[in-house]
């Protein structure tokens, strides 16, 4: 049906984002640059990263946060490079910005939540993988004994 849904198991975004951009990546990765927090109306320069098979955020070191504070603005994907502009430069007179930026789509997504296959429960023990009797693989010939 042609609906909006909303599934109980997504998780939260770890920052209110107010007039944030967001872009897909690799039909993989949901990110979520600038905004303000609404409360104290500053833009932010900083990125979140949701990875949508995990179900997991993450965000991006301080320092590739964005060089200018952007909200109410625009964010593109264009040749491997997320590309930001326009929009509102945060502080309080609100004035609007025409900086534009970019960064490299794979130096972003390095920061992407990491996704373990494995179910959880495996992920706390240790696995010896690829060990083997050598004698269940190749039987040894039996020596004679001279006595």
């Amino acid at each position: 049906t042609l609906t909006w849904k909303t599934e109980l198991s997504l998780c939260d975004i770890p920052e209110v984002r107010y007039d944030a951009a967001a872009v897909l990546l690799r039909d993989k990765y949901l990110v979520v640059n600038g905004g303000y927090d609404g409360e104290e109306h500053i833009s932010s320069t900083s990125s979140l990263i949701y990875d949508i098979s995990s179900n997991l955020w993450s965000s991006i070191p301080t320092s590739m946060d964005m060089i200018d504070a952007h909200s109410g603005h625009i964010a593109a994907v264009l040749d491997g490079k997320v590309f930001v502009a326009d929009g509102w430069d945060g502080d309080w007179n609100n004035r609007i910005t025409s900086s534009s930026e970019y960064i490299d789509v794979d130096v972003l997504l390095q920061y992407a939540p990491l996704h373990y296959p494995l179910p959880e429960k495996y992920l706390r023990q240790i696995f010896e993988i690829g060990k083997a009797e050598y004698d269940k693989i190749r039987p040894r010939k039996k020596q004679k004994l001279d006595k």
